[in-house]
C-alpha cells in the first residue's frame, strides 16, 4: 500500500509544556504551562506496513510563551528564567525530534494507538525519546494527540528556581501534543 506524507498545520495544531514546582507550601502547588509558538513537522504514514511510518518535529526554542495568568512582572521574570538560565536559545534555538519507530495498532477504523521512540534533540543534547498518541487519519488530513515526559537533567539544563532556592520546577517537564497535518 501507499505511503501518505503529511505536514503539520501549526495554527491548528497544539504543543505545551507544564512544569511542577515544589517548595513553599502554599505556591508548591504551581504548575506553569508554556504553549511553543512555532513549529512545524512531517508525519509520513505508511497504509500497509505503519512500522514503516515516520515523524519528525522541530520547534524555535525561543518561542515558548506562559500561558498563566500572571502579573507582567511575573511574566518578565519567568521569560528571564526560562530563556538565559535554562534553554539559551540563543545558543540552541531548535528542539527537534526524529523518529527511528512507529508501532501502529488499529483501535476502530482509520483510528490508532501509536508509540513513537526516536531521538529528542534538545540543549546541544540528543537522548531517546518514547511518545504515546492516538492518531486519526481522514480524507487528506491526520491528526495525532498524545504525551511525553522528560527529565531536563537528562538535557543539561539548568533546573529554574526563584526565591533564593525556596521554589524551584521539579526535573521532570510534561508535554502536551495536539496535531493537525494536511496531506501534501
Amino acid at each position: 500500500m501507499a505511503t501518505a506524507r503529511y505536514t503539520l498545520d501549526a495554527k491548528a495544531s497544539q504543543f505545551t509544556l507544564q512544569a511542577f514546582a515544589e517548595g513553599l507550601a502554599g505556591i508548591a502547588d504551581h504548575r506553569p504551562r508554556f504553549a511553543v509558538r512555532e513549529f512545524s513537522g512531517e508525519v509520513e504514514f505508511n497504509f500497509g506496513q505503519q512500522e514503516h511510518s515516520s515523524v519528525q518535529l522541530k520547534a524555535n526554542a525561543g518561542s515558548l510563551e506562559i500561558m498563566d495568568d500572571v502579573t507582567q512582572d511575573d511574566r518578565r521574570a519567568i521569560e528571564r528564567v526560562m530563556f538565559n538560565e535554562v534553554l539559551h536559545p540563543q545558543t540552541f534555538p531548535e528542539v527537534g525530534f526524529r523518529s527511528s519507530r512507529v508501532v501502529c495498532k488499529p483501535v476502530s477504523e482509520n483510528r490508532y494507538s501509536a508509540e513513537m521512540v526516536g531521538t529528542l534533540a534538545l540543549h546541544g543534547t540528543e537522548n531517546l525519546q518514547t511518545m504515546q498518541a492516538q492518531l486519526i487519519l481522514s480524507s487528506g488530513s491526520l491528526r495525532v494527540y498524545g504525551e511525553f515526559r522528560l527529565r531536563q537533567s537528562d538535557y543539561g539544563l539548568t533546573i529554574a528556581s526563584v526565591a533564593g532556592g525556596m521554589l524551584r520546577i521539579k526535573d521532570e517537564i510534561k508535554f502536551v501534543f495536539f496535531i493537525v497535518a494536511r496531506e501534501s
